[in-house]
């Protein structure tokens, strides 16, 4: 009896221990998720001769955006259609988010007047690094870009996030489209010229009828220095009213304009988007688009020329459903994206720390020698193949700079060797 005890307590020890391994695996092994709604709230808090605060009032807006968000608990909120005041872009954060317990989530600034565009963000995981606009019309377009808070932040070793949040002219007319194209081209001339790189969504209400539309080619075909936008489910074709794409439309969500707010005719419009470029899409620079993950959140596929509520819709909770149709006469949309937790929080491997480097870099690599005497070192740069693309034997002063040409690298990572006498540094860069 005490025999078969003690065998016992033997393999519960023995159970508990590969449990043990096995967590502390999953662990090592784990990265986080961060979640992306785009939404077009619908003159959120602006009152106009046709939304008012009868027809859309905007306390009870707040009730239906914490029913929305509270459901789906997105880390990153980008919206159109928000009042252009401080009072505004605020009450949304106060009296959805921290009035939902998200007391963490902060918020942009905002460009433009009457109608614009704002990011909310969880800033336990995200930071705010800057903001910049684009002088798009008939709306200003908002560029922000976020970073991941990684283990290695302090080391200036994260991952960033680019969101472009762009509200496009709306209508079907040869010059509505010729509005689009505009913008569209200036976007993209945005990011050629400011040299925006690497992980980046493009997303908003882009009133596109087609994806043969010149403003949506704009955007998905590829520009000199390789940036380009992809839809992550890949469902390109002529969207409007269109069955085929029944699963994909995100407006309108009321069949008539019964309360001369929103736009009737049901769903038969794709006009919401998030957009993704390469490395997102590859998973090359610390963020992947998890698959699957993109949705026109509420859309059940059984809405074609329908309301979002006739006939019933089972893909979410009644209350989230009623929330939604009663919040816009568009859907958001949704998608997720894993974060490489390895990827943004590997240090550098030092021996002895003496060299400072660009990072992440674009067109060149620049190296600083921080300290100490002169010295004659080796560089390398190798490719995660363990492809040697760059060496040379040069002597660096203290403080001297140092310039690697890298234009021709590819987005991702790379190992810089730093080898001299007494010194054997390996760092870790990104090219975005």
């Amino acid at each position: 009896m005490i025999l078969q005890i003690f065998l016992n307590i033997k393999l519960m020890k023995r159970a508990l221990l590969v449990f043990a391994i096995m967590l502390v695996s999953l662990q090592t092994i784990a990265g986080d998720t961060i979640r992306v709604m785009q939404y077009n709230l619908l003159y959120y808090d602006r009152n106009t001769g046709w939304c008012n605060a009868t027809n859309n009032n905007v306390d009870s807006k707040d009730g239906y955006l914490r029913d929305i968000t509270g459901y789906y608990k997105p880390d990153i909120f980008t919206v159109n259609e928000m009042n252009g005041s401080v009072t505004s872009v605020q009450r949304l954060l106060d009296n959805v988010f921290v009035s939902n317990g998200q007391s963490y989530f902060k918020r942009a600034n905002f460009a433009g007047s009457y109608l614009v565009n704002m990011l909310y963000y969880n800033s336990n995981k995200l930071g705010l690094k800057s903001q910049q606009y684009i002088t798009t019309s008939p709306r200003i377009t908002d560029v922000y870009q976020l970073y991941y808070k990684s283990e290695g932040l302090l080391r200036g070793d994260t991952t960033y996030l680019t969101c472009i949040v762009t509200h496009l002219k709306a209508g079907n007319t040869s010059s509505d489209q010729q509005d689009r194209a505009t913008a569209a081209q200036q976007i993209m001339s945005f990011i050629e010229n400011r040299n925006i790189r690497g992980n980046i969504l493009i997303m908003g209400d882009m009133n596109v009828y087609y994806s043969s539309e010149s403003a949506f080619q704009t955007l998905v075909t590829e520009t000199q220095s390789g940036v380009r936008f992809f839809d992550p489910i890949n469902k390109i074709g002529n969207w409007n009213n269109n069955p085929t794409y029944a699963q994909y439309h995100t407006q309108s969500t009321h069949t008539s304009n019964d309360n001369s707010c929103p736009s009737g005719g049901g769903m038969d419009d794709r006009f919401d988007f998030i957009l993704a470029t390469k490395p997102i899409m590859e998973g090359a620079l610390g963020l992947q688009y998890v698959t699957n993950s993109y949705w026109a959140f509420g859309q059940d596929g059984n809405r074609f020329n329908q309301s979002l509520i006739n006939p019933p819709n089972y893909s979410l909770p009644y209350q989230v459903i009623n929330s939604l149709y009663n919040m816009s006469d568009h859907l958001p949309v949704v998608l997720k994206l894993y974060v490489d937790t390895d990827f943004s929080s590997v240090s550098a491997v030092t021996a002895v720390n003496r060299y400072r480097v660009s990072n992440p870099f674009n067109e060149n690599i620049s190296l600083w020698k921080q300290g100490g005497g002169v010295e004659r070192v080796k560089i390398q740069i190798i490719s995660i193949l363990g492809e040697l693309l760059f060496e040379d034997e040069i002597t660096l002063f203290p403080g001297e700079k140092y310039i690697i040409p890298a234009e021709n690298f590819r987005a991702g990572f790379y190992l810089m060797s730093i080898h001299g006498a007494g010194i054997k540094e390996v760092k870790r860069i990104v090219k975005q």
